[in-house]
């Protein structure tokens, strides 16, 4: 080696520098020969110095200096280390590596090559591709002889076929691979091996054998140094056992996992995968938020790390984590987001298997069409080796859509064939499920005795496989059948039995179901108070899961606005930081540059000023042997020289100062450029702050108006349920009071009548939510003097019989429009009249329809207290807003008229005095029955979802 190459060696930069500052004063004090040596060797040592400290052991830095073999295998090693991080680099590294190996014919490396190459295309979703290079590979390996690349080549082919879900491939190629490196001292590729022949036994339902082979994989990599092997073996059976339903294993799993991959900061796809699974069992606990964060990191990474397939996988689990709480919108987002990817990339089985949880959600949201569908696309254009399990649920899905729509026997043909295969595969809980839906489809069609079979055969499945919610399903199913029998002794039993298990499963929707047929059971004994105490528990449940599902639903959508938010200012800041980064990089290569330039010139100095003093000492001597003959001419004319060397430098000085000048004033002006780029971005930072700010005021304001929206239908239910509520509670008590068997009937009959309008009402309001967006939906006929009476029957317990109220719809019998909310109209226009009556006088309301000017108008005129309409006219129909403080009220009656005016298109408007009474006029569009037929062919009928479909396939 060189003597500067070893010098080199013991020097960083930064010290070189102050060596040569420091040696500089010690060099006039040498002898000159020793000076100028030093000064030679310190400027080669600094030259090497610098360009060596650049150099790292990294394989990337000593990429170009590498030829031939040593080079292709680095280029493979680089391909291998990137084949999950960065996708160019792959690319490029391994078609490099082939045209060398190619160029020097080494077909060894270009074997590698085209392994990696194929790795890098099934993880990517190119099978075929992959199969291609893969054999490519493989027949390479097998002409150099390399039985180390030839057996990885064999796993990974068994690993392309595994994603394919060929599993007959799949186990050839391990076992071939196995026949390898059974024998070999190559324990990581035999753990390797292990591992995935463990994935391939749980895609064929054989679980102890899958749990053997991952045991024997983490039993190997123990005894291995690699931390991130083994936490990825944890993971994997943390996934596992997660499956099974054992929550600890799985938790002290990914535990252990995590302590091993915490401090590698180069593996960050272990520790999102923990961070995946971690956030599923957050979500079983009920730590939601805990969850969503862990959810949203892991899925950041996969994203930006071209993860597809970890990254379709998550996305499903949220779908099916927002499909068990309720959060059907959510669910479908997620999992129509995964479906688009996994179509694009060809994951075949993926793909089905998505398409069938969409087809559930949409059963659960009661739109049996389309999950009728979708289980139909699904069983028709399923790839040919799906799972056993994915055509069992779809088979599933199907049979329960059509059990809703009463086609029962292709229900019971889809039913018995996800027996058989649940039977086929020995899963006792997919067997307990199936029997479970049998038995549902039979006790609708009134075979008991069938039905109660079934159920007794699904609760004996659902006990060896500890499913908890066929437990709680097939007992009360049992129950609610011997209810009907008769054998009330027998359903108690079981619907204790039920509810007790409904509580473990946190099956509130099926707990409801529980209590409905507890209050018939009460009913039959004639228990009748017992029998309303049921009704009203599971009329508050089901509230409360409405009151909860809303409010989650508020939660989950600020978060995510959050979380998106988030991601936008992090992806912004990465792309500033990136610029400024690039920006400091070129500025210290620069200055890096000029320290160099400066450190030769002083070098150079340095060595002008040894140089002339050598000369000086030279010539003293040769003027000391003539100083007798010529002493003073020589002193003159060394003094002559000696001044004109002096001029000579101090030239040779004020050039280089002169070059310095224009080197500086050359750097101030690039300086100002940099400054304007500086001064750009941040303008440009401030538009951006803007932009992002307009659209917060945006959402905020979208926000408002869902809450008054909000406020709105809350305001209706209260008005709209009262008066029925109050009679329905008024009969029930004169009904319990009377001691006569025919008069008590006569009460009850008022009450089912009651009982009815009540129902109306509800059916009513439940169209209002749609109406917010879809108004047109539910046009239809409506008589105004039916409507007119109703509102009347509602608010019969607030009029004393002395009111004087009447009706001349005779102009205009009828109109097209949406009756829940014209019949909400008549209602609180009532309710104000009858409110804000004058104590001086008899109640006078009276209700007229016109025809003008191509619209209908109605007229509602009473002679009430009145008010002073010209000084309130802006705050008439506001918010909040009353005019008389004497009568219990919200001000919210007039709002709630306006805005249901307003999604009919119509107008409202007023006039009143203070002691004449209020006049409102409401003017309505006049539809045709043409168009109100042109727009029902144009619509598509949804069925009302059932509460027994939201539950039946216990998911």
């Amino acid at each position: 080696m060189p003597r500067s190459h070893s010098l080199t060696r013991f020097f960083k930069p930064s010290k070189i520098r102050l060596t040569l500052l420091s040696t500089f004063y010690s060099i006039l004090k040498m002898n000159c020969g020793k000076a100028f040596a030093l000064l030679l060797v310190l400027s080669v040592v600094y030259s090497n110095a610098v360009g060596q400290s650049k150099v790292t052991d990294s394989l990337e830095q000593r990429l170009p200096q590498l030829q031939g073999k040593q080079k292709i295998e680095t280029l493979n090693q680089l391909t291998y280390e990137f084949i999950t991080h960065d996708n160019d680099k792959v690319v490029r590294y391994g078609n490099e590596a082939i045209r060398l190996s190619r160029q020097i014919k080494y077909i060894k490396g270009e074997a590698v090559a085209y392994t990696y190459r194929g790795v890098y295309e099934y993880l990517s979703g190119q099978f075929a591709l992959a199969h291609q290079d893969l054999h490519r590979g493989l027949t390479l390996s097998i002409q150099a002889g390399d039985r180390a690349n030839q057996g990885y080549t064999l796993l990974q082919l068994g690993v392309c076929a595994l994603e394919e879900v060929e599993k007959d491939s799949a186990l050839f190629y391990f076992n071939k691979a196995y026949e390898i490196f059974k024998d070999s001292t190559n324990a990581l590729t035999l753990s390797k091996i292990y591992r995935n022949m463990s994935a391939l036994y749980g895609q064929r339902y054989q679980y102890d054998k899958q749990q053997l082979y991952l045991d024997r994989a983490i039993a190997i990599r123990r005894l291995l140094s690699d931390d991130i092997l083994l936490a990825d073996a944890l993971i994997l059976k943390a996934g596992n056992t997660l499956t099974s339903g054992d929550i600890a294993t799985a938790e002290a799993m990914l535990d252990e996992a995590e302590e091993l991959v915490k401090d590698h900061y180069e593996d960050r796809e272990d520790l999102n995968d923990v961070r995946h699974l971690r956030a599923l069992i957050y979500f079983r606990k009920g730590r939601f938020d805990e969850a969503v964060v862990l959810l949203d990191s892991a899925r950041n990474y996969y994203y930006s790390k071209s993860l597809i397939r970890k990254y379709i996988t998550l996305l499903t689990d949220m779908g099916k984590v927002f499909s068990d709480r309720g959060e059907y919108e959510l669910a479908l987002n997620n999992l129509y987001d995964a479906l688009r990817l996994s179509k694009e990339h060809g994951f075949e089985a993926d793909t089905y298997s998505i398409r069938n949880r969409i087809g559930w959600v949409n059963f659960h949201l009661g739109d049996l069409t389309q999950a009728l569908r979708l289980a139909n696309e699904g069983l028709r254009d399923g790839p040919k080796r799906q799972l056993q399990g994915d055509l069992a649920d779809a088979l599933m899905l199907k049979g329960v859509v059509l059990t809703d729509l009463n086609e029962y026997i292709p229900a019971k043909a889809c039913l018995d064939s996800v027996a058989e295969v649940y039977t086929r595969m020995g899963n006792d809980r997919g067997l307990s499920e199936a029997l479970m839906n049998l038995g549902f489809m039979e006790a609708r069609q009134k075979h008991f005795s069938q039905a109660l079979a079934l159920y007794q055969q699904s609760i004996q499945r659902a006990e060896t496989s500890n499913y908890t919610f066929g437990l709680a399903w097939s007992r009360w199913g049992k129950g609610d059948i011997y209810v009907r029998q008769g054998n009330f002794k027998s359903a108690i039993h079981l619907l204790d039995q039920s509810e007790e298990y409904c509580r473990l499963a946190h099956a509130n929707e099926l707990l409801i179901l529980n209590y409905n047929t507890r209050r018939d059971l009460l009913a039959a004994q004639n228990r009748y108070k017992e029998s309303l105490q049921y009704s009203m528990m599971a009329s508050a449940l089901k509230d409360s899961i409405h009151r909860t599902d809303l409010a989650r639903r508020f939660v989950t959508l600020e978060k995510t606005q959050e979380i998106e938010q988030r991601d936008r200012d992090i992806k912004v800041l990465q792309k500033d930081k990136q610029l400024a980064q690039d920006k400091i990089n070129l500025q210290e290569s620069k200055l890096r540059q000029q320290f160099i330039l400066l450190i030769a010139g002083v070098m150079c100095i340095a060595l002008l000023a040894a140089l002339t003093l050598m000369y000086y000492r030279f010539y003293a001597r040769i003027k000391t042997l003539n100083r007798v003959i010529t002493e003073k001419n020589k002193r003159i004319q060394a003094q002559a020289d000696k001044l004109q060397e002096m001029n000579a430098e101090l030239k040779h000085l004020y050039q280089e100062v002169s070059e310095q000048n224009e080197e500086i004033q050359a750097q101030s002006s690039r300086l100002s450029e940099s400054n304007k780029s500086i001064s750009d971005l941040n303008r440009n930072l401030e538009q951006i702050v803007a932009d992002k700010t307009l659209e917060l005021r945006t959402t905020n304001d979208e926000l408002v108006r869902y809450n008054n929206e909000l406020l709105q239908f809350s305001y209706t239910v209260s008005h709209n349920l009262r008066g029925p509520v109050v009679r329905l509670l008024g009969l029930a008590s004169l009904a319990q009071a009377e001691e006569e068997l025919v008069q008590a009937k006569k009460w009850v009959d008022l009450m089912a009548k009651t009982a009815a309008d009540l129902d109306l009402i509800i059916k009513d309001l439940n169209k209002v939510l749609v109406l917010r967006n879809e108004p047109d939906q539910y046009l239809e006929v409506v008589a105004f003097e039916k409507e007119w009476q109703q509102s009347i029957a509602l608010l019969q317990d607030s009029l004393t019989g002395q009111e004087e109220i009447t009706a001349d719809f005779t102009a205009i019998p009828e109109i097209i429009t949406v009756r829940a909310m014209l019949q909400s109209t008549f209602y609180n226009l009532l309710s104000n009249a009858i409110k804000f009556r004058s104590p001086d006088r008899q109640l006078i309301i009276k209700a007229t329809s016109q025809h003008i000017e191509g619209k209908v108008v109605i007229e509602v005129q009473d002679n009430g207290l009145g008010f002073d309409a010209s000084l309130h006219k802006e705050k008439i129909f506001k918010l909040y807003k009353r005019f008389h403080t004497h009568v219990e009220g919200r001000g919210i009656g007039l709002y709630l008229i306006k805005s249901q005016i307003e999604v009919l298109h119509g107008t409202i408007e007023v006039e009143s005095r203070k002691g004449w009474g209020s006049l409102f006029r409401v003017t309505l569009p006049l539809i045709t029955e043409e168009s109100l037929h042109h727009a029902s062919r144009d619509q598509t009928a949804q069925a009302d979802p059932g509460i027994s479909s939201d539950i039946k396939s216990g998911g």
